[in-house]
């Protein structure tokens, strides 16, 4: 059986003093421990977000000047073309002018050339008329 003198309550001072012990050198250093690492993880993920946060931001600028810059670059396009266009019409109304002038000029030297012609074949009526004549009577006329 169970005897109760003072032994026991010696071992239970034992078991006191040792559970103090124990947890001032065990216990409160490990738990300590626990706490820091969690705290040190929890400044690992926070700072973790942070650079998350940072690199989605850099990403959505990136993204935005990218847009930005093929808008621009759109623009740039459009303004070149149309300004080509400009040029183009210029050149062909140069050219078109030179033709229309071109052809003027043709067309003078053509109807100057066809005067000169119905002149010599004016002054040929004769000429021809007798050799017809000749031709279809077969005699001179």
């Amino acid at each position: 059986m169970i005897n109760f003198d003072i032994t026991l309550f010696i071992q239970i001072a034992e078991a006191l003093i040792m559970t103090f012990v124990l947890y001032y050198i065990l216990v409160k250093p490990v738990m300590s421990y626990i706490k820091e690492r969690e705290s040190h993880f929890q400044t690992l993920e926070k700072e973790t977000q942070d650079l998350i946060n940072l690199a989605e931001e850099a990403i959505k600028k990136y993204h935005e000047e990218l847009n930005k810059a093929r808008s621009e670059g759109i623009q740039k396009r459009e303004h070149l073309k149309e300004e080509a266009r400009k040029v183009e019409k210029e050149i062909l109304s140069k050219v078109m002018k030179e033709m229309e002038e071109y052809k003027a000029k043709w067309a003078e030297q053509f109807s100057k050339q066809l005067e000169d012609v119905r002149k010599e074949l004016i002054g040929n009526v004769e000429y021809f008329a007798s050799l017809m004549v000749e031709r279809l009577l077969g005699r001179k006329a």
